[in-house]
């Protein structure tokens, strides 16, 4: 699994092992799954939120830094901790830099003379980032059986990694995908597929495996526990947007190159921040509709469009502005409350006498299935509504509202922000004559509105 590396001039690889996210084997440098020093021992499957430099960086990091981070911190010291490292890891890094080795080559000041010159610039590029997906992804897949977050060592570790599957409940998985990534290896008859045949055949194969999980599941145990139903969810909507997007590329189609490389980019976006990070769940256990997940659906499709219309809206300068308005918000209030109760869910959880197998990682999130369904501390009646929405809600007002005259975007340009708090509290305060969902949805929409892009 060792990975490509670019003429600078073609793309530029950034390797920073001082953003790696917590667990996904360790935190030692060097190259994914290659050597390091002198040595051949086996490497993190990433050593940072991407390794391709490109404009998606800018979305990247805060994905990694801000969203994922307290996930698995919250995880910290359960069978939960590495797997959700490691496949969030996976999704980040090499989905996002598929599309950054296409993003990185768009000059809106020849796009349109000479459309074709994309395709032909990023072809080395594209097929080295699908490839190192390809390559990665049984890792991936495998960790969560317990396995290190690893590829092969420098000699060419043969064993595969899929195996790890077998007698889990993700063993379709493991069956479906193996005849593809044996071609994909060079393996069985004829030549290895093109890269978005490739995709397209990765994609059919994890839906064929994920349709037959759902099928030997009908309790939905799997699909809908909190955080991996939604790591199984997003992988499986981003292999197929990218399989859209690898057609595309094929036919040197810019309109349709740029509106699958948007939807991919939303979609990912939306199951990583509502499903992953569980606020989905949150919100169907309250039963108070989707008052967050709406108003971050807006945010992302805003962000997405700039990739739309044949890349016009592009941005110059990347997508570090309306990426920081996106993520900012939840990292600083609705994260805070969620790792806490990620953590106080799981740690009752002993993983059972499986503890490095798939059956431990859901033993490990039946206490916070129970926590959230119950309201956890949260449902006593102490909190702003007395239901689980007060993990994501509480710490927002708390951020907000530090007393009269002391928010602190007071004096900012996000001083309408300041309202938030006040407007949730008084709402609530003011006994059962307000429509708490329509409150909270107008809270929101200030909150999310003016700060999407």
């Amino acid at each position: 699994m060792n990975k490509v590396f670019f003429n600078k001039g073609l793309l530029a690889l950034t390797l920073s092992a001082g953003l790696v996210l917590t667990g996904c084997g360790g935190g030692s440098s060097g190259n994914r799954g290659g050597p390091s020093g002198g040595g051949g021992a086996e490497q993190p499957i990433t050593n940072g939120f991407s390794e391709v430099e490109g404009p998606l960086d800018a979305v990247q990091q805060p994905l990694s830094e801000q969203v994922l981070a307290p996930i698995v911190a919250g995880a910290a010291g359960t069978p939960l901790e590495g797997p959700v490292s490691c496949v969030t890891s996976f999704i980040v890094t090499d989905v996002l830099d598929i599309l950054d080795s296409i993003l990185v080559n768009v000059d809106p000041a020849t796009l349109q003379s000479d459309p074709a010159a994309l395709f032909t610039d990023s072809a080395a590029n594209f097929q080295a980032t699908v490839t190192e997906l390809a390559a990665d992804l049984p890792v991936a897949l495998a960790s969560l059986a317990g396995e290190s977050c690893t590829g092969g060592g420098a000699g060419g570790d043969s064993s595969d990694p899929l195996a790890a599957l077998a007698g889990t409940p993700l063993a379709p998985l493991a069956d479906a995908l193996a005849p593809v990534l044996e071609m994909a290896n060079g393996g069985g008859s004829g030549e290895a597929p093109s890269p978005s045949v490739l995709l397209t055949m990765l994609s059919d194969a994890f839906s064929e495996g994920i349709q037959t999980i759902r099928d030997q599941d009908p309790s939905g145990q799997i699909g809908g526990a909190p955080v991996l139903g939604g790591l199984l969810t997003t992988l499986d909507t981003a292999l197929s947007d990218l399989a859209a997007a690898g057609l595309a590329f094929d036919d040197m189609d810019t309109d349709a190159a740029s509106a699958a490389l948007s939807v991919t980019l939303e979609n990912l976006l939306n199951g990583l921040l509502i499903d992953v990070v569980p606020i989905g769940f949150i919100e169907e256990q309250a039963d108070q509709g989707p008052v967050v997940s709406s108003q971050i659906q807006a945010a992302t499709a805003a962000l997405a469009g700039l990739l739309g219309g044949n890349f016009g809206e592009l941005p110059g300068g990347g997508f570090e502005n309306p990426a920081d308005a996106l993520f900012g918000p939840l990292s600083d209030t609705f994260l805070a409350g969620l790792q806490s109760a990620l953590t106080d869910g799981l740690a009752g959880g002993g993983g059972g006498s499986n503890v490095g197998g798939f059956d431990a990682l859901l033993e490990a999130l039946a206490p916070l299935q129970a926590l959230l369904s119950a309201g956890g501390g949260s449902g006593t009646g102490d909190g702003l509504t007395g239901t689980p929405l007060d993990l994501l809600l509480t710490p927002l007002v708390t951020a907000l509202d530090g007393g009269a005259g002391s928010c602190p975007l007071a004096a900012t340009p996000l001083s309408a922000l300041c309202d938030v708090a006040s407007t949730l509290t008084d709402a609530i305060g003011g006994g059962g004559g307000a429509d708490l969902l329509t409150v909270l949805q107008g809270a929101l929409t200030t909150l999310f509105g003016g700060l999407a892009p």
